[in-house]
């Protein structure tokens, strides 16, 4: 009794805490003339948009914008997405990163490792279309 208890136990916390992050490759943020565009004004336009997507936002002290948005709130298992904005003054530009994070029972090797975030594209093509700036992938 006690060694099938011990081995239900160990196979319990085998199977428990399992995260995997998948995301995509940075977004440069630019002004259509390649210009930095001006924080406030990007971060005022990223906190509407994103809101209005769903996602929680607020100020992270390592980024200037950090947004999460709830995918998936199962009993065993949980997927959020994150989108934040750094600016780079050294580079003179400001990057956008959006990460998936699902933790829980499910193990990650069953979990796809390729993400793409559908409210990044629709930012990207929000900034364009106002003629404030454009998104690039960076490799």
């Amino acid at each position: 009794m006690r060694c099938c208890y011990l081995m239900v136990m160990l196979g319990v916390m085998a199977l428990s805490g399992c995260t995997n992050v998948a995301g995509e490759p940075p977004t440069t943020l630019t002004r259509t003339d390649g210009h930095v565009m001006e924080t406030p004004a990007l971060l005022e336009m990223a906190l509407s948009y994103f809101s209005g997507a769903g996602y929680d936002c607020g100020e992270d002290s390592r980024s200037e914008l950090r947004c999460r948005k709830d995918l998936r709130d199962l009993y065993i298992h949980q997927t959020h997405a994150v989108v934040e904005i750094f600016e780079d003054k050294e580079a003179g530009h400001h990057l956008l990163m959006t990460t998936r994070w699902d933790e829980g029972l499910i193990p990650g090797e069953l979990i796809s490792s390729e993400f793409e975030n559908p409210d990044v594209a629709g930012f990207c093509r929000s900034l364009e279309g106002s003629g404030q700036g454009v998104c690039q992938i960076t490799e």
